[in-house]
């Protein structure tokens, strides 16, 4: 049938009795619909489609055929509409697709995603449209793939720029001019960029934009200040900006051809994450087709409401992000006719400032907070960090043989402070017992447990410290089960720090026995679940595993096997945070070491010994699989990342190795641990700035729901509907 209407569109005069022949070559219910594409171009993504493809007569019965059919019909008389009013075609897009602010588009949008898009289309004709680009988009990244390996050098047919193969780890942003125009520009905020890209997309992280957006002069500053952007937050991710070109022969920012539409949907369709950032048709066409992966399409207006029917429960993977709130930066008069900046006017930084805007809800913080900043020395900061009396066990060492001066009065690693520099108002708090107290009590938690290996063990020396105690908590020096310790919190109230040393999170039959290891990685597991589940106090977990775990695949059957145990215990009222692992640094003995200015110089000094490496494959994983489990709804325990690793990476200095301590703490290849007081304090900060957050979150959501409660009630006192108020 589409092989047939294609024939008629190519040979036909473009008059309107195409339409009814079209209809008039569907007599009744055929047994099969074929597709022949008749173009072999491989710049759009119809060259790459199979042969005799959409429905057979094998797999759906022929009421579904006959159903699905018609609404084909419908869709196609549509899409040929488009083509003789514009020259394109909407279900097949090129990269100067339509704008949704023409005439034309907003009717498709009212008759095709209006008329379409819902119901019986969602239900049926969705899924086979999804699965015919799908496997066009495969055979494109195939082609490409023997193309790149040095088999299809010669061959005409495939795209010419081998680099462009599809990253199925990757995220893309794409943007178009839609937004911006010279009497006010619509900009999405950067924040809400890092809030839905997965910390773990450290491979490639692509910004695709419309050649209009090019010409554009404010389109052109916002992308590349959201590469700039996006380099800080993901400094592991190359990130690149790619202009969009239908002809292939135009220029990038680098000087290179442009991507063809075929390449474009072959990294749309695959990429890990899609984010469409402007609301364009050809980008919300392909996140509606991704069978694979995240969709987040940010739209306001009209548009919007059109696709709202579509995210759904059904539809984990793809997000509807409204952006009606989002406000418009004014540019009136701020550009000339030629469409360049006004003379005496610093569009650049406007755009820019007016982009890196904090999130109007500092409930958002969290996720931003200690990915993107510096550690400055502050001498008075350095006062308050000082513990009251001094560890007596391994970690103390350094502050227990340091002697003050008046040039030095404290220990230099104990002197930087953490700095957010991109987002001001999201910066790490200090944590006391006053706070802490105040925290637990408004998310209704009286335990706070800290869960396995020896850097958690240290972490939780740390809380003790920073929470006032004066004497020790600690056990055999790591090698016993932990220790439990009451605090007294204002009121009468109490909350509990607990320390189960577990470096696996497994909960082995076997306990340690002579102070000797048990786990498989010769370090010490103690049973754990017991403890947890038997104490019905709300609890706060905070856990980690992976400095004893080298090999990847045991990493990840080990945090599974950790959130499935947390599942199944059902405790919804806890809270859990897992936090990522971090690595030593080579040399931390060396003298004058100091912070790193930022990632890329840690990683010019990243070091593979104990594997070191691959911890950030296992942060990774754990931030996938997080990802992963909120957008499927899975899971009934509330588990949240910690992310200490960036900021943390930064840290060579004050290692238990380190000059401040050198020889006297007993090992002289220590870049592993740290000294306390130190950057560990740092991840017990950013626990209690988190948690600020997400009780200012959940009181939110339970004043929401009061109010639609009190607002229910209301509306029965009066005799009027809910619903019909809403109306």
């Amino acid at each position: 049938f589409l092989s047939h209407a294609y024939s008629i569109l190519m040979n036909s005069d473009h008059g309107n009795p195409m339409l009814q022949t079209v209809h008039d070559s569907h007599n009744g219910a055929p047994s099969a619909m074929h597709y022949s594409p008749k173009c072999q171009d491989a710049n759009f993504i119809q060259g790459y489609l199979p042969e005799n493809f959409v429905i057979d007569s094998e797999s759906y019965s022929d009421q579904y055929k006959k159903e699905t059919i018609g609404l084909a019909l419908e869709v196609c008389d549509l899409c040929l509409g488009e083509y003789m009013s514009t020259g394109e075609c909407v279900m097949f897009p090129s990269s100067s697709s339509l704008s949704v602010t023409t005439p034309v588009a907003h009717k498709y949008l009212q008759q095709g995603l209006g008329h379409g898009l819902r119901n019986d289309f969602t239900r049926r004709l969705l899924p086979l449209m999804k699965k015919a680009t799908n496997s066009a988009s495969d055979s494109y990244r195939e082609i490409l793939r023997k193309r790149s390996k040095g088999l299809w050098w010669n061959d005409s047919f495939v795209a010419k720029r081998s680099e462009f193969l599809p990253d199925e780890d990757g995220a893309i942003i794409y943007i178009s001019e839609n937004d911006f125009s010279n009497d006010g520009t619509f900009l999405v905020p950067f924040y809400m960029f890092a809030e839905r890209i997965a910390r773990s997309t450290a491979t490639n992280i692509q910004i695709f934009i419309t050649e209009e957006c090019y010409s554009n002069y404010i389109c052109k500053v916002y992308s590349a200040s959201l590469k700039d952007y996006l380099y800080e937050m993901y400094p592991r991710a190359l990130t690149t900006i790619d202009r969009i070109d239908p002809t292939g022969k135009g220029e990038t920012y680098a000087g290179t051809a442009g991507i063809t539409p075929a390449q474009i949907y072959g990294r749309l369709l695959l990429c890990s994450h899609l984010i469409c950032a402007t609301g364009d048709m050809e980008c919300t066409y392909a996140a509606l087709m991704k069978y694979g992966g995240y969709s987040t399409i940010m739209m306001r207006g009209p548009q919007r409401a059109l696709l709202e029917e579509l995210v759904n429960p059904n539809l984990k993977y793809l997000q509807l992000i409204s952006t009606e709130n989002v406000p418009t930066l004014p540019l009136y008069g701020f550009q000339n006719e030629e469409n360049a900046p006004v003379p005496n006017m610093d569009v650049d930084q406007l755009v820019r400032q007016f982009a890196l805007q904090s999130p109007p809800d500092t409930n958002e913080c969290r996720h931003l907070r200690g990915r993107a900043g510096h550690w400055f020395q502050d001498m008075e900061y350095a006062k308050l960090a000082q513990y009251k009396r001094p560890i007596s066990f391994y970690a103390g060492k350094a502050d227990r043989e340091f002697i003050p001066t008046e040039d030095e009065p404290f220990r230099l690693p104990t002197t930087y402070k953490w700095v957010d520099t991109l987002y001001p108002d999201c910066q790490t708090q200090l944590v006391t017992l006053e706070g802490m107290c105040n925290v637990m009590q408004r998310l209704g938690l009286r335990r706070l447990l800290f869960l396995g290996d020896s850097l958690t063990y240290h972490a939780s020396q740390s809380m003790h410290k920073l929470l006032g105690a004066l004497g020790d908590a600690d056990f055999g020096n790591g090698r016993l089960k932990g220790f439990v310790y009451p605090f007294e919190c204002s009121g009468g109230n109490e909350i509990q720090l607990q320390l189960i040393r577990n470096d696996e999170l497994n909960n082995l039959d076997n306990e340690p026995k002579n102070n000797e290891p048990n786990c498989e990685q010769k370090g010490f597991c103690w049973r754990w679940l017991e403890d947890y589940v038997s104490n019905p106090a709300p609890t706060l977990v905070v856990a980690n595993t992976g400095g004893h775990i080298h090999d990847i695949g045991r990493f990840r059957t080990a945090f599974d096997s950790f959130v499935e145990t947390i599942d199944s215990v059902n405790r919804p009222d806890d809270v859990v945070f897992f936090r990522t692992s971090v690595p030593g640094h080579r040399d931390c003995m060396k003298k004058g070491i100091k912070p790193f200015i930022d990632h890329h110089e840690y990683m010019e000094r990243e070091t593979k010994k104990w594997n070191w490496n691959m911890f950030v494959k296992h942060n990774n994983y754990v931030d996938r699989q997080l990802t992963d489990r909120d957008a499927r709804g899975a899971g009934r325990a509330h588990i949240e990342i910690l992310d200490v690793y960036p900021m943390t990476v930064l840290r060579p200095d004050g290692h238990a190795s380190s000059p401040d301590c050198g020889n006297n703490c007993g090992r002289e290849d220590d870049c592993l641990h740290y000294s306390l007081p130190g950057p560990v304090d740092w991840w017990n900060h950013l626990l209690y700035s988190n948690l600020l957050d997400l009780a200012r979150e959940k009181e939110e959501m339970r004043e929401a729901n009061e109010g639609i409660v009190q607002f229910g009630e209301i509306t029965h006192k009066i005799g009027v509907s809910y619903d019909e108020v809403l109306s």
